[in-house]
């Protein structure tokens, strides 16, 4: 398999990088995944560090690092970028995006990918801050930036069944180690419009609730709910 690119997303917080280790990791897994040579974590961290570093300094930002195999070679690239944090509102907003069912290539690992691209740019297109993505039979997968964890009626935690081929976030990972009744279940739009709470999670931008879904409100209130505000302090202790 060629032309095949993992890549790593982390928060440079000024003066290191947040789940730094766990970020290096996980671009060593999933390049393992694809069947690319052994990649050294330890660099893979070194140099998440010094694209913080160089790029911001004391200030906070993002850092990315792909894995790389060309067509022409067998030879793995690591390729650094970067960009700023932008606006992080307390609560965010989401919209249904089309999904054609998991990926069937690395399940779980973070990919560069289509289909995940083309979700994140309708979102902006709606000016909205997340989408969902949903499979051929109405499953909820993940987000296109995010994991999600649902608080059912009845104060349950749940968040969508891995074997979707969802995204392993490093976040959702914490929060479950932290927390292991978090269960994975099968969920529908119909679960989400009924939840007491729907959060989105990442190692970037932490928990955020969502609020509304195609315009429609989710929950009784408008502001982060007591269960996102946990997870977000269990999230920046992790930090």
């Amino acid at each position: 398999m060629t032309g095949l690119a993992c890549y790593t997303t982390a928060r440079w917080s000024g003066v290191r990088v947040a789940l730094g280790r766990r970020a290096a990791e996980r671009l060593v897994r999933d390049g393992a995944a694809l069947g690319f040579a052994a990649l050294d974590p330890e660099r893979v961290l070194a140099e998440l560090v010094r694209l913080g570093a160089y790029r911001f300094g004391a200030a906070p930002g993002i850092v990315r690092l792909e894995a790389r195999r060309g067509a022409e070679s067998a030879a793995i690239e690591l390729i650094g970028t970067t960009r700023a944090l932008g606006p992080e509102p307390r609560v965010w907003s989401a919209i249904s995006a089309p999904h054609d069912g998991p990926h069937a290539l690395a399940p779980g690992a973070k990919l560069t990918r289509p289909d995940v691209e083309a979700a994140r740019e309708s979102a902006s297109a709606a000016g909205a801050d997340e989408a969902l993505m949903f499979d051929a039979n109405g499953r909820l997968v993940e987000g296109a930036r995010a994991n999600v964890i649902l608080v059912r009626e009845d104060g349950a935690l749940a968040t969508p069944a891995l074997a979707l081929g969802g995204v392993r976030g490093l976040a959702l990972a914490v929060l479950r180690e932290a927390l292991p009744e978090i269960a994975e279940a099968v969920l529908t739009r119909a679960d989400l419009m009924r939840a007491r709470e729907l959060i989105a999670v990442n190692s970037v931008r932490g928990a955020k609730r969502i609020a509304r879904l195609d315009g429609a409100p989710i929950g009784s209130a408008p502001a982060p709910g007591p269960v996102c505000e946990r997870l977000a302090a269990i999230l920046r202790a992790a930090a």
